[in-house]
């Protein structure tokens, strides 16, 4: 049986704007495991969009305001890997002069992905949950190239019932949006997010997921001005399940 604790739970901008019901899809998988979830609306965003622009001092703004909000011993959970990967990899750099170094390790330390903290740090391997659709996981750029490798996404999928899980590595290729290159090179951006669904869509995929809420909206958006035949659905909802 898994440790139950209080954890920070942190909802991504997008998520929170335009997906919340992802978010107590998160929620749900977290109490189900015997969490409590503390969540504050004082949080904002993580300063990542802001970083990639080269807007450094909003970036720290924002950084410094999650960090004040929330307990950093606790564990700070997130479905979405963009935004754990940012904060392990650029707090550290961002925030050293803003916060002693042992309080700025313990919160970078503490910092999972939904999906690692339930596989890596929980020790759970399955959540009982049923989704009876082909299913292809997009691991993100984010995920494959910032925040620590593991498998624990692909994990979850395989041991959900009824689920078949497709995957092709030379399909993780970037989908266009994250970063600027998305609006810098909209023409390119859209080929290839193309070519990635014409190509999940030729291995029958019923559904597209990931861990990255930002991939699964653009794929979303593709999907409706084409009116391409495939579900597109955050991890969470999957784990959340029946």
């Amino acid at each position: 049986m898994a440790d139950s604790r209080i954890v920070n739970l942190y909802i991504p901008c997008q998520m929170d704007l335009f997906q919340s019901g992802t978010a107590y899809s998160a929620m749900s998988v977290l109490e189900r495991l015997g969490d409590r979830c503390q969540y504050f609306e004082e949080q904002t965003c993580c300063g990542c969009r802001f970083y990639l622009e080269g807007e450094i001092v909003y970036a720290k703004d924002l950084a410094i305001n999650v960090l004040d909000c929330y307990d950093e011993k606790l564990p700070f959970i997130i479905p979405d890997s963009t935004c754990a990967g940012f904060m392990k990899t650029q707090y550290k750099h961002l925030l050293k002069n803003a916060y002693t170094p042992t309080k700025l390790a313990t919160f970078i330390q503490n910092v999972h992905e939904l999906c690692d903290y339930i596989v890596n740090v929980k020790g759970v391997e399955s959540l009982g949950n049923v989704f009876p659709h082909k299913v292809f996981y997009f691991k993100s750029c984010s995920a494959r190239n910032v925040y620590p490798a593991n498998d624990a996404p692909e994990t979850l999928l395989r041991n959900t019932r009824g689920l078949e899980l497709l995957m092709d590595d030379d399909i993780h290729g970037c989908c266009g949006a994250n970063g600027r290159f998305s609006k810098v090179n909209p023409n390119a951006a859209e080929a290839l997010m193309g070519e990635v669904i014409s190509k999940i869509i030729n291995m029958g995929a019923e559904y597209i997921t990931s861990t990255d809420i930002r991939c699964l909206q653009h794929l979303d958006a593709y999907k409706v001005a084409h009116a391409v035949d495939i579900e597109i659905i955050h991890i969470a909802d999957i784990l959340k399940g029946e």
